[in-house]
């Protein structure tokens, strides 16, 4: 192996597939112990945490392992990878706000942004915009990422890019704000680790996206 090499393949693949592992038991456990497990009798009031807190966390494993192939461009993302962790994000993107969305509706609270605000109360009210603008920017982002070759979004692609950093900057305040699951113990701490180690993430990766341009 190259001793220039961060990683080879095999082992990179490894990793990539281990965060996403860990990732979802993390965040399952975390989420698990905060209703007891009592599954068969969980509202969706209780539900729909769990979908933010698995979108994030897989999210921010998306810009560990990318940091690794924007030093290493040998590197390639392991085989199914993209596909299923990308699902995993866009159903729990859908889901986390869609549950609340219904169950606020069904309780004759209208629909959000207001149903959302009146579920938290006024006091956190920008909480919710920012949750509800990244979870437009995300979206956004799975159009622009399709069109990645179309001249005019190649450009500006280092916006769109810099607008899914701020998306996520935006949701780990939403969860240190409004994230039950989060509590005061070591999930919390984890929370406000991981985002602190996003920081060097965006900078190689908005860099190499700078230089592209």
């Amino acid at each position: 192996m190259n001793k220039d090499k961060l990683m080879n393949q095999k082992t990179f693949s490894i990793f990539s597939w281990s965060l996403f592992a860990l990732s979802l038991a993390i965040v399952i456990a975390s989420w698990g112990i905060g209703v007891s497990w009592q599954l068969e009798s969980l509202s969706p009031y209780q539900w729909f945490p769990l979908f933010g807190l698995l979108a994030w966390i897989i999210m921010a494993g998306h810009y560990y392992t990318g940091v690794f192939r924007v030093l290493d461009h040998s590197l390639k993302k392991p085989k199914f990878y993209k596909n299923l962790t990308e699902y995993v994000v866009l159903g729990s993107l859908l889901l986390h706000p869609g549950i609340l969305a219904i169950a606020q509706f069904n309780n004759g609270e209208g629909l959000p942004p207001q149903s959302f605000i009146d579920y938290v109360g006024e006091g956190l009210k920008l909480a919710v915009l920012l949750g509800s603008i990244s979870l437009l920017l995300f979206l956004s982002f799975e159009v622009f990422n399709r069109m990645r070759k179309n001249r005019f979004v190649k450009k500006y692609w280092l916006a769109v890019s810099l607008s899914q950093s701020f998306a996520m900057t935006f949701i780990w305040v939403h969860g240190l704000r409004l994230g039950t699951n989060l509590g005061d113990g070591w999930f919390r701490i984890l929370w406000i680790v991981l985002g602190f180690a996003l920081l060097p993430c965006f900078y190689f990766i908005h860099k190499a996206d700078f230089t592209k341009e």
